[in-house]
């Protein structure tokens, strides 16, 4: 049997009200130490953010050259689908461009154009809506199997990855842009998102097969970006 003695000092080993003091102050440094970790994963957000450049700033990057423009094809016609044995030679077998997607089309050319963004090489996927995007926008497409559509699978994704990537970090003749037309599944499997059809994604290549994402625009934006008189002619 336990002394009186023994009882009274395993009392002052186990204080209720000292326990519940030290678990509070606890969850207090958690928080802390919770607050300050996402408080780091904003400001690395933010960081990158400040790093996209956008309108004028961005307009006057791609004059000087030196950019790759990633192109996911103009607006294609909803009521379309490819065929389940496609023809490249054949557009009659594949899902076309829209009327709205063949005018975002020459918005975008037009927009380059007028802004003096200098292109030297469209490299395009075979498809005719990738094609004719090009076409349309710049008058001078070179089909690449690079950038050919692929199937949303694995297989696909691999086969996607090894055309794009290389492509992204090739540095452009001096005094130039490159652009390249090609597909969602593509761009999503190699970038991890889907752009709007239309959208350019601009980067900066370092001819080492790395490349930074310097920025973004919709085909929509082109005409604001165009001096008022310009975009009225369209």
């Amino acid at each position: 049997m336990l002394s009186s003695e023994h009882i009274f000092s395993s009392k002052k080993l186990y204080n209720p009200n000292k326990f519940l003091i030290f678990v509070e102050k606890a969850m207090q440094r958690l928080v802390g130490t919770l607050s300050l970790v996402g408080a780091v994963c904003l400001s690395a957000s933010a960081i990158a953010q400040e790093k996209m450049l956008q309108g004028q700033a961005l307009v006057n990057t791609l004059r000087q050259g030196g950019y790759v423009i990633l192109l996911r094809h103009a607006a294609g016609e909803k009521t379309e689908k490819d065929s389940a044995s496609v023809n490249l030679s054949d557009c009659s077998t594949q899902r076309n461009l829209s009327k709205d997607g063949r005018i975002d089309a020459r918005t975008i050319g037009q927009g380059m154009d007028t802004l003096q963004i200098p292109v030297s090489k469209v490299l395009s996927s075979p498809y005719c809506r990738a094609m004719d995007t090009g076409r349309l926008a710049f008058g001078r497409p070179e089909m690449s199997d690079a950038l050919n559509y692929v199937a949303d699978n694995e297989e696909g994704k691999r086969k996607a990855v090894s055309g794009l990537k290389p492509l992204l970090s090739v540095v452009p003749p001096s005094a130039t842009n490159t652009v390249l037309i090609s597909h969602s599944t593509n761009i999503q499997a190699t970038l991890g998102f889907v752009p709007e059809e239309g959208e350019a994604i601009i980067f900066k290549p370092a001819n080492n097969n790395s490349y930074q994402m310097v920025g973004r625009i919709r085909a929509q934006q082109w005409s604001s970006l165009m001096p008022q008189s310009s975009a009225e002619k369209r």
